[in-house]
């Protein structure tokens, strides 16, 4: 082979190699960029993502797209308990999204109203709140692990659960005036009333009393309610104060008499039983509500689908009447409403419970 031979092979084998070299090099730099733009790509999206959720969230569109927890901080059977299904059920229809209850029993209801303040506030875990874990135990509990206006969100009441004033039959109490002759008179210092525990609506309705009609009854807690009535009707203990739907049994019973409703109307299931306002104690009332608070930092575009669908539900003949059935009346409230109306209740029994040594030590 001549010089000119050899030397052309040579370049065509170089060009060759050269080809081949630059194809893999091109074929890894391809494959590179497309690896870099994937994962480019999925960042952008993880990031988008959240934005999008975030952006659903603030205007509640896509809200609810999954079941939602009714969190009821007492045990199951209870007057809590039965109103809270049929809230729930409510809620279900309205939303079109189930909404169930989960009994977190324990702490007066401080260890439910825990779970839900330490909740994503997402609009998926709420607490059905009432006064005992709202406006009195922070005022009993130095050591709480919520603050009541600072960790939720407050949704809007539905129902008030009006107490009622009962005695043991032999007493010769039949009106408040009755009630406030006889704790004057023979009775001085040995008018008591039971309770379902210390802090409760039923002690602090007791007290509420002492205070409006300027007697001494002594407050005689339970650890519930259920445990206290054998006493009243026995005779050892002479009153009660608890709510309607737990004393309703007895008093058809014939086992103690209803004196007068604490509230300002009478009650559906009791009407011929006065009310506080009406036997001339009007500062004697005591409005216990029920309502739904979320942990804080809630949309606010969910806040109100939530209160419209409390409303909704509300207007359903069914609902309302299962209710009432359970003693509770309606009683819609705002946002807005509620929060001011926990600010009310607060302000009310913060100096009741300083007053009658019910605040707890340090």
């Amino acid at each position: 082979m001549n010089r000119q031979s050899t030397c052309a092979v040579r370049w065509r084998t170089a060009r060759m190699w050269g080809d081949r070299v630059a194809t893999a090099i091109l074929r890894r730099a391809t494959a590179h960029i497309a690896h870099t733009l994937g994962a480019l790509l999925v960042t952008i999206g993880a990031v988008m993502m959240p934005l999008h959720a975030r952006a659903s969230d603030a205007d509640g569109a896509g809200y609810p797209d999954k079941p939602i927890r009714l969190v009821v901080a007492y045990g199951v059977g209870g007057v809590a308990d039965n109103i809270g299904r049929v809230l729930a059920a409510g809620l279900t229809q309205a939303l079109g999204q189930s909404v169930y209850v989960d009994n977190r029993g324990g702490g007066g209801g401080t260890i439910g109203a825990t779970i839900v303040a330490k909740a994503p506030p997402d609009g998926y875990t709420l607490l059905l709140a009432s006064p005992p874990m709202i406006a009195v135990a922070p005022l009993l509990l130095p050591h709480l692990y919520y603050n009541p206006k600072r960790d939720f969100t407050p949704i809007g009441t539905f129902v008030t659960t009006p107490n009622i004033l009962v005695s043991n039959t032999s007493l010769p109490i039949h009106t408040l005036a009755d009630l406030v002759a006889y704790a004057q008179g023979p009775g001085k210092d040995n008018v008591s009333f039971a309770s379902g525990g210390t802090g409760s609506t039923g002690d602090i309705s007791g007290q509420i009393m002492n205070q409006t009609a300027h007697i001494q009854m002594i407050a005689i807690p339970y650890r519930s309610s259920a445990l206290g009535f054998p006493d009243v009707i026995s005779g050892r203990v002479s009153l009660m104060f608890d709510s309607i739907p737990s004393t309703l049994g007895f008093i058809r019973a014939g086992q103690v008499r209803p004196i007068v409703v604490m509230s300002d109307q009478r009650s559906p299931l009791l009407p011929n039983v006065p009310t506080a306002v009406e036997e001339g104690y009007p500062a004697a009332t005591m409005q216990f509500w029920m309502g739904i608070v979320g942990p804080k930092g809630m949309p606010p575009a969910i806040v109100d689908k939530l209160n419209a669908a409390m409303r909704a539900a509300m207007r359903s003949p069914l609902m309302t009447n299962s209710l009432q059935h359970l003693g509770a009346q309606p009683f819609l409230t705002s946002p807005q409403e509620f929060s001011a109306l926990q600010d009310r209740d607060i302000a009310r029994y913060k100096p009741l419970i300083r007053q009658i040594g019910l605040q707890a030590k340090n």
